[in-house]
């Protein structure tokens, strides 16, 4: 790809951003990694030679059946030379589901023509067809099974956390109503786990199989629940999202979290003592 073709890819890219802001509240569609359009902007006037980031969208729809959450991700070469990145997830749909479900929607972006900003197509090709997955999720569904009595929360600490395969594999592995939480990427990468025991470790065993540079479980919180206590009660978390705050870019290019944005996420959630867990500092919010 010419750095030309590049130029008017970059160029295409924001302006669907744009018209995504435009379309869409800021509950239902968020930028991930928002330094990248200051980066393609500096780039299209030409304040640098080059770009390193990539664009990844998180959509969080509000259907009739349920919430469904869409990651996106525009190489650099999209639209006009590659085609886009997408998948969708949500607690209504079996595992099998959720795979027919991504399977018909890459079909849908394949079929759309070459040059063509399809990010709102395709959003609105799952709002429009995604009762029926929900259908087939509802028919092959295992019997309700006795909910266990033991809750955890788990606080991992990651070196960093970039890779969008790491990361869709991490939204994957909380997909359901059971596992609730967040992970936060960038350097450091912090992933908070809730939910029953079992299935919080399982969870844990899965993320930690991957390759990583170092992570490891910085603390646990273990609860018994008594006999007629609800679980939800516990959690500190509604689902399991990803979040992004303000990113600062030193000259390595390695992306860093604003720790006081992150500081007051996790005081609005009562966690902010885990902060001082976490890093080992103490975390104070500055009233304005």
């Amino acid at each position: 790809m010419s750095k030309e073709e590049l130029r008017e890819n970059i160029s295409l890219q924001l302006a669907e951003v744009e018209m995504l802001w435009s379309m869409y509240p800021n509950d239902e569609f968020q930028v991930v990694n928002s330094t990248a359009v200051s980066e393609y902007q500096d780039f299209l006037q030409q304040k640098c030679s080059a770009v390193s980031s990539w664009l990844d969208f998180l959509f969080a729809l509000q259907l009739p059946e349920g919430q469904v959450d869409v990651d996106i991700h525009l190489p650099h070469g999209y639209p006009n030379n590659a085609p886009l990145e997408i998948s969708a997830r949500s607690a209504r749909l079996t595992r099998e589901a959720r795979s027919i479900l991504n399977k018909d929607l890459l079909q849908f972006v394949s079929e759309q023509p070459s040059g063509c900003l399809c990010v709102s197509s395709a959003v609105e090709w799952i709002i429009e067809h995604f009762a029926k997955y929900c259908v087939q999720a509802e028919s092959t569904s295992p019997p309700v099974v006795e909910e266990p009595r033991t809750f955890s929360r788990l606080w991992i600490v990651s070196h960093h956390i970039y890779n969008k395969t790491k990361r869709r594999t991490i939204l994957e592995c909380s997909t359901g109503d059971l596992i609730s939480g967040f992970c936060m990427p960038g350097k450091p990468g912090i992933i908070c786990f809730e939910g029953p025991t079992e299935n919080c470790a399982e969870v844990w065993g899965r993320i930690k199989s991957l390759t990583w540079q170092r992570i490891g479980l910085k603390h646990r919180e273990d609860y018994t629940l008594e006999c007629n206590e609800n679980m939800d009660t516990l959690r500190k978390f509604d689902g399991f999202r990803e979040v992004a705050f303000h990113t600062k870019q030193n000259p390595t290019r390695d992306h860093h979290m604003d720790m006081g944005m992150f500081l007051k996420f996790m005081q609005e959630h009562s966690c902010q003592p885990i902060f001082q867990i976490l890093f080992g500092i103490e975390g104070k919010v500055t009233c304005s």
